[in-house]
């Protein structure tokens, strides 16, 4: 079922569209419980905020990640919150997320994913910019579902330039059910440089898995690093004091203790070895509402409080204590049986309806409920600090505590935990479902959904309201009818709520469809689109099967010989196999399919078997046969059942799935060997990717069904649409045993994609795979190291080299060595490991250039003075024609701190380039490298340093224009009377090209005015008379007033400047002279007049 707003409608305002995902964003966000946890007390956390390793990944320009593990109750989530809240910058963007494991879409790393893009474009809007909204319109309405979407969209985020630094918090990613995923994008994304500055800041408890998955990227200098708790015990304790100091003189003002006795409690406290926040905060809190001590304090009561009789030893002592207080035990494990199986965190109204419910209850009107106010007190008697409330909802003071209460297995009886802990491991799971399922029948069963039921044209928000419970029953009654396991017992009830000819169940139903199905969001009308979609004319049969209730389908069928098994819903045409198929329940499909004969009919039909008819709208069901939605459940007595009642083996969903793909696809072994004996087709290919089925179990990881599908004889070379073979796809995805499979089978390891062009071993080198990696490829093979080192892979490139990798080999395409690759990628800390094992700062590439000079160029000042500390030759040239310096890329390209860092170590300031013999302060000229050319003549360049034309920097600056060039040089007396090589003058190039400027700045400085070309040509022009030639009217205007003689002609046409027959504002300027005039002008030449001057004018032009 689709389960998001349609966002992607043809021709939608950008506007509406970016609203709209938003929404869908939104609907995450009251999972982050940030604010469930307290804030520090001023004087702890410091030992964080101080760390080396903190301080270094804050400091960190580019992506990093911090990770902090620490045992339960030293502050991970309170420091977490204390960042957010108070550390981070203002100019960096911060998204966090809090799991929790136990509720619904608060342990999911898509939710995270969800909020923390909300949270980012909520604080800078053109983050969702177009790229992003067409990102997602591509990824489909399901986008929030699609964890991999959500990732590669906050990756493209992190790269908009507008992004600048982003910090993700994860707090408490143990608690994160897909956390595997999690850490593996994390695991890619750290081990190489970016271009971008994304940074994670993940806690934990230091579990295996998680350290595991970390495991390789603890390498020196890269992009992870890790601060362990446990190693700073020493400081968190001396904080804990702080702590536990602050807690005693806040419960001294609340019960009025003297200095002395805040003092004597203080050093009771501070003789218990292991504190951690939790014990203390518990164990005074008990203190503090311990009515004996409240009232009359005396010292003997301190002394017995805090004796090590009473003081508790650990938090499950902590815990207990709370709990052996409750004003009525019994009520207080009733309320925490629903607290720790509740789908969700259940609000006070909803607890005290559940906590108030009885057997006498019939309607809404039989209750008699507890003011919200007055039941939040009773909570705090009955379970102390055990639970808090926040925004009116119930939650568990810690994650520890449902540790503490829940038992572990599934046994019949409390587990046995020694000595006077009688609530630890007190309440099972599977109990707890059953409380909440009896609470939730009976709920369902008020008689208020049948009297006053939900019809097709009431809106559910408009129904609700006064309706205590409702949602939360109709939308979990089924989740904890399964975790209670008791359907047979409650069979009668259950066949009651799943009568479709009641308006009871058409009610509940059209709520949960609202909720676990559309899944819309609650902004803009909630449930608005309920009625689009729900299934009418369903039956309880049909919801008997979709909930997988066999026992309740078993009855149904067994009660009414007349009933029709095959009948379909009118909006889907969906039945009940199709309906139990759908959410593959095996057990309620071999129920449907083993109905006996009746009236010569066989149940169902054969048609039904196959999928005709059944859910043909694309966006709900896929085409899905049976057999298709049943594999990927791997129930083979089911499948063997359904190929026995004649399902098809080639039968293929919309997306061209066969059931054998569908079960290659999920790793079904049992089911592709029966599938295999009916004769399915071993090479069949999906519409998308042409992937065949062993190519998607090796894509996959399953090495026993890749194993199978070669041994039953499938093709181990086939490939997809961009020739990935299975070894490809393996080695890529890092499946280590089918890459062992495959090579044992003969796969081709030399094998490569028409994109990438990668082997199987730079597959699994890109993605971090080592072991599939050795398994590829020898250790010290020069390829890997190459390509390792063009990558920034920091781990593969240091194992490599250790391993005796040919630091001086090079790749066949520009012959670049890996020193050279990672430089032209700026993997600085790849840099540093080629260096410290002695790679070769001077070779150089098919274009000649070395490392150096490759940096000089772009600009890599962290990279220049590496390779410059690493021995690189500052004077080291080009091996082409040009012969340059990296001193002279540097200086051209404007790199003002390489050239100062070059010129410190000793750079040749005076070096010429090979082809045009230009020094670096000539390039600076011709480039108008304003600055670069005062550092070079502060530093000594040579002013008047001619190229092989004979040409300075004042001469190509004063050409071109460059004011910023050009006042420097003059203030250091440069020479104005340099001349090319057809005798013109700088200035006569300067009214040439029409720079006004220019020319007053060199006639200030003394150039002469009325200089004529010397050259060969001996024309004779001044630059009055280049400047009419050209039109240039600013330059004639500044010339005129410098006092230029407007009279003056060529020396070899005897040609005026101006005639009457010029532009108008060339003979104002004339006018403001008392001269006479002639008959053309030179301005006029130009203009292809047909007159005989005009001829004259072009024959002049000629012979230049």
């Amino acid at each position: 079922m689709n389960r998001v707003i349609n966002f992607n409608n043809v021709g939608a305002d950008p506007e509406d569209t970016k609203r709209n995902i938003l929404k869908k964003l939104y609907q995450s966000l009251e999972k982050n419980q940030k604010d469930l946890h307290p804030h520090r007390v001023p004087g702890t956390c410091e030992w964080f905020t101080s760390h080396p390793q903190y301080m270094d990944w804050k400091a960190r320009e580019s992506s990093a990640m911090l990770w902090v593990s620490a045992d339960p109750g030293c502050g991970k989530s309170v420091l977490a919150k204390y960042l957010i809240d108070s550390i981070f910058l203002p100019t960096t963007t911060t998204c966090y997320f809090f799991f929790k494991d136990g509720f619904e879409g608060q342990g999911s790393a898509t939710t995270a994913l969800c909020c923390m893009l909300f949270q980012l474009f909520r604080a800078k809007p053109g983050l969702l910019s177009d790229a992003v909204v067409e990102h997602l319109e591509i990824a489909g309405k399901g986008f929030t579902d699609s964890f991999s979407e959500l990732w590669e969209t906050l990756l493209l985020v992190a790269q908009n330039e507008e992004a600048g630094e982003i910090v993700c918090v994860l707090d408490a990613i143990d608690e994160c059910k897909d956390k595997s995923q999690l850490i593996r994008e994390l695991h890619k994304l750290y081990r190489t440089e970016t271009a971008f500055n994304l940074k994670f800041l993940v806690t934990s408890r230091p579990y295996r898995e998680i350290r595991q998955g970390f495991h390789s990227l603890k390498v020196s200098g890269s992009a992870f690093l890790h601060i362990n708790g446990e190693d700073e015990m020493d400081k968190i304790s001396k904080e804990i004091d702080i702590f536990t100091e602050a807690k005693v003189n806040d419960i001294g003002d609340k019960i009025k203790l003297t200095d002395s006795e805040r003092t004597f409690l203080l050093e009771r406290f501070k003789r218990t070895p292991n504190r951690t926040y939790l014990w203390v905060h518990l164990t005074l809190d008990s203190i503090e509402h311990d009515i004996e001590v409240n009232v009359e304090i005396t010292k003997r009561r301190m002394v017995e409080v805090t004796s090590e009789l009473h003081l508790p030893r650990t938090l499950d002592e902590a815990y207990e204590g709370i709990l052996s207080r409750s004003s009525n035990p019994e009520q207080a494990k009733r309320l925490l049986q629903i607290v720790v199986a509740a789908a969700r965190p259940l609000t006070l109204d909803e607890m005290c309806m559940a906590l108030t419910l009885n057997d006498g209850h019939h309607s809404y009107k039989d209750l008699d409920l507890t003011p919200e106010g007055r039941f939040r007190d009773d909570i705090r008697d009955l379970c102390g600090l055990f639970v808090t409330v926040l925004d009116s909802k119930i939650y568990l003071f810690h994650h520890t505590a449902k540790e503490f209460l829940v038992q572990k297995n599934l046994a019949a009886d409390p587990e046995p935990t020694g000595g006077d802990l009688k609530w630890k491991h007190s309440i099972q799971l599977q109990e707890s479902h059953r409380v909440l399922v009896d609470i939730c029948i009976q709920n369902l069963l008020f008689t208020d959904l049948e009297t006053h039921y939900l019809g097709k044209a009431v809106l559910i928000p408009e129904y609700l309201p006064g309706k205590i419970f409702l949602e939360y029953s109709a939308t979990h009654w089924m989740t904890h009818l399964h975790g209670s396991q008791i359907e047979q017992e409650k069979i009668d009830l259950i066949l009651k709520l799943c009568d479709t000819t009641t308006k009871r169940c058409l009610t509940w139903f059209r709520i949960y469809w609202a909720n676990m199905v559309l899944y819309t969001t609650s902004i803009g009308g909630a449930f608005a689109n309920i009625n689009t979609d729900f299934p009418e004319d369903i039956t309880t049969l049909m919801v008997a099967s979709y909930f997988g209730l066999p026992n309740v389908v078993k009855l149904i069928l067994e009660s009414d010989d007349s009933i029709d098994i095959n009948s379909k819903d009118t909006k889907h045409e969906r039945s009940a196999l199709s309906w139990a198929s759908g959410n593959r329940i095996a057990v309620v499909i071999r129920a449907l399919l083993k109905q006996p004969h009746r009236n010569d009919t066989w149940f169902p039909s054969k048609s039904e078997i196959h999928g005709d008819s059944v859910d043909n709208h694309e966006e709900r069901d896929g085409n899905y046969t049976p057999l298709l939605r049943v594999i990927q459940e791997g129930h083979e007595a089911v499948v063997q059942l359904l190929l026995d009642r004649g399902a098809e083996t080639e039968m293929k969903d919309k997306a061209g799935y066969t059931p054998l793909w569908r079960a290659a696809d999920c790793g079904c072994e049992a089911v592709i060997n029966i599938l295999v004996d009916k004769g399915a087709n071993m090479e069949a290919r999906d519409q998308r990717t042409n992937m065949t089925p062993l190519l998607k179990a090796a894509q996959n990881g399953h090495d026993k069904v890749v194993h199978l599908l070669v041994e039953k004889g499938a093709k181990i070379e086939a490939h997809d649409r961009s020739f990935r073979t299975p070894l490809l796809w393996a080695a890529q995805e890092g499946h280590e045993a089918v890459v062992r499979v495959l090579i044992a089978k003969g796969a081709d390891k030399k094998a490569k994609d028409n994109i990438s062009r990668y082997t199987p071993a730079l597959w699994a080198m890109h993605n971090g795979h080592k072991a599939v990696f050795e398994l590829l490829t020898d250790s010290n093979g020069h390829e890997p190291l190459l390509w390792a080192a063009r990558n920034g892979y920091t781990a593969e490139v240091k194992r490599l080299v250790d391993n005796g990798a040919d630091l001086e080999a090079k790749e066949d395409k520009n012959d670049r060595t890996a020193l050279a690759l990672a430089t032209m990628n700026q993997y600085k800390s790849v840099i540093k490991i080629l260096l410290d094992k002695g790679a070769d700062t001077n070779t150089r590439d098919k274009s000649g250039r070395t490392p150096l000079s490759w940096a000089a160029e772009k600009g890599y000042e962290a990279i220049v003075r590496l390779l410059v500390d690493g021995g690189a030759d500052v004077e080291g040239r080009d091996s082409d024609i040009y012969s340059y310096t990296p001193l002279l890329w540097a200086a051209q390209q404007g790199r003002e701190s390489i050239v100062r860092f070059l010129l410190d170590r000793g750079a040749n300031i005076e070096a010429k380039d090979g082809k045009q013999g230009r020094t670096a302060l000539v390039w600076t000229a011709i480039y108008e490298r304003g600055a670069m050319t005062q550092l070079l003549l502060d530093s000594g360049a040579d002013i008047e340093a001619q190229d092989k034309s004979g040409l300075t920097s004042l001469f190509y600056a004063a050409e071109r224009g460059y004011g910023s060039v050009v006042q420097p040089l003059l203030d250091k007396d440069a020479n104005i009377e340099v001349k090319d090589k057809l005798g013109r003058s700088m200035l006569s190039r300067a009214a040439t090209k029409g720079h006004e400027k220019i020319i007053g700045m060199l006639v200030d400085k003394g150039a002469n005015i009325e200089e004529r070309d010397n050259g060969n040509a001996n024309f004779g022009f001044t630059p009055l008379l280049w400047a009419a030639q050209e039109g240039r009217e600013p330059v004639i205007r500044v010339l005129v007033d410098m006092g230029a003689d407007i009279e003056i002609k060529d020396r070899r046409y005897n040609y005026p400047a101006f005639e009457e027959s010029s532009t108008d504002e060339i003979m104002k300027i004339k006018r403001k002279k008392p001269f006479d005039t002639t008959i053309m002008g030179i301005k006029e030449w130009t203009r292809g007049d047909s007159s005989a001057a005009t001829r004259q004018g072009r024959k002049y032009r000629n012979e230049r």
